[in-house]
């Protein structure tokens, strides 16, 4: 009969819920903290200065918490927050932040990130998100809640794709997406990537009354059906004296058009953006440098 024999290496050092469970042949680094009810399945690497909440499950092959591929990296103790509840399928990988970027990356609660899906430096991916398969985060990038990106999708630097909106497979992401829409183009048929659409799905998903479901798809054909004169189609809603979830879809559309290339953070260049400040320990936001606003 053959003996196996389990391999791991586990620091001393990491913190680690007894109610954990660390597959075989997985490594956890000395600054690593795991949750109750978080499952490292087989071949797991957590390292860096990592925190995972509980109820996560990390299938074969993830590797979350190394260093940024940012040539800015200059080799500081930067983090990666993990919330509770994801599920990370095979060879997602995930990097800390950055020392100009604000220091941390963030993945929220509820998300699912499928096969070979990346998150790269000073992300910040907000609660129940799907990263398709292959999806490839750059640096900087904002992840509403609710927000679907679909297979071998890849969104630039500093882009924000809006609450529950859905990107089509393949689709190159280079500014950013209004809450609700669907966005795609750049595929098969070479199209430029825009607004496509209303997301149906989405629009169900967040929960909002019949009332303010009728006044956002309104809005969202006022504005998209023809994306030309859009701060004017937007100013003209607002004189209507708008509110709830059309206020904040014109909210999400002014910044977007006040930004470089359509892309609202891009004002965050070589500054931490706000979420730094609202999820870092004081000890260390009070030493990073401020947007202004």
């Amino acid at each position: 009969m053959t003996e196996l024999t389990v391999i791991r290496e586990i620091a001393p050092s990491a913190r680690i819920a007894p109610q954990a469970t660390i597959g075989p042949f997985c490594v956890v680094g000395p600054d690593v903290t795991i949750g109750p009810g978080t499952v490292l399945k087989r071949r797991v690497i957590v390292s860096g200065n990592t925190s995972i909440g509980s109820g996560n499950v990390f299938e074969e092959g993830c590797a979350v918490g190394g260093e940024p591929q940012d040539l800015k990296y200059a080799g500081g103790k930067t983090i990666l927050i993990i919330g509770h509840r994801n599920r990370f399928c095979r060879n997602v990988t995930a990097h800390t932040g950055t020392e100009v970027g604000g220091f941390l990356t963030r993945i929220g609660n509820d998300n699912v990130l499928k096969d070979g899906a990346h998150v790269a430096h000073d992300c910040y991916v907000d609660d129940n998100v799907f990263l398709g398969q292959n999806v490839l985060l750059a640096g900087h990038v904002r992840l509403q809640a609710g927000a679907v990106i679909e297979a071998n999708a890849g969104a630039h630097h500093f882009v924000t794709v809006g609450r529950y909106a859905r990107v089509s497979g393949s689709t190159p992401v280079r500014r950013d997406v209004p809450p609700f829409t669907i966005f795609n183009g750049g595929g098969i048929d070479s199209s430029a990537p825009a607004v496509r659409g209303i997301h149906e799905e989405g629009v169900r998903a967040a929960g909002i009354s019949k009332y303010e479901e009728k006044e956002l798809k309104n809005a969202l054909v006022e504005l998209f059906e023809d994306e030309s004169a859009l701060q004017t189609k937007i100013e003209q809603l607002i004189n209507l004296g708008i509110e709830g979830e059309v206020a904040e879809l014109c909210e999400f559309c002014q910044r977007s058009l006040k930004g470089v290339f359509g892309r609202y953070r891009e004002q965050f260049r070589g500054v931490a953006p706000p979420e730094a400040f609202k999820y870092l320990p004081p000890e260390i936001s009070a030493d990073l440098k401020r947007p202004t606003l």
